[in-house]
């Protein structure tokens, strides 16, 4: 993986996507407090980004595993038999298919409805004071993803720069 698209970018700009969908539900929630039988939304995202990096992890694993190390001369030298003695796998096509594939296209957060009724007569369950936090909570995700991200881009353009 070069080091542009490597997966910490990959896993901050899924966050930040995350983050994202869960301001717009927050704003969403506050806007709508007085609206009366108004469920509130909640968005979930960080399992399914914790899955996606286990399962590229496992896949950098398996590829280094399986990774030809064997140089040899000439195409005849390389056979099935003898990369198997000498511990190598051979794949199939749709071992290569998933090494190949990429978690992260896979990825959307989910907005679950909170059907907890808040004890407003109105059915109303959304919570100002709640909202507000995470409101808070989010922005300063939010901004330290960014940050982050914004450093990892420092560092490419050093690179290019030639480290000066």
């Amino acid at each position: 993986m070069d080091l542009i698209t490597s997966n910490s970018m990959h896993t901050m700009k899924l966050g930040m996507d995350g983050l994202l969908a869960r301001q717009q539900a927050v704003s969403s929630n506050i806007a709508n407090v007085m609206t009366p039988g108004y469920k509130r939304q909640e968005v979930s995202f960080e399992g399914q980004l914790y899955e996606m990096i286990e399962d590229q992890k496992n896949k950098e694993y398996v590829k280094g595993l399986n990774s030809i190390k064997y140089n040899p001369q000439s195409i005849s030298e390389v056979s099935p038999q003898r990369l198997t003695k000498e511990g190598y796998n051979i794949l199939t096509p749709q071992q290569k298919a998933y090494l190949n594939s990429n978690s992260f296209a896979e990825f959307q957060p989910q907005i679950l409805e909170d059907n907890f009724n808040g004890g407003s007569p109105d059915g109303n369950n959304v919570e100002l004071e709640k909202e507000m936090m995470d409101l808070s909570k989010t922005g300063t995700q939010y901004t330290l993803l960014s940050n982050l991200e914004r450093r990892e881009y420092e560092k490419v353009s050093n690179a290019i720069r030639g480290g000066q």
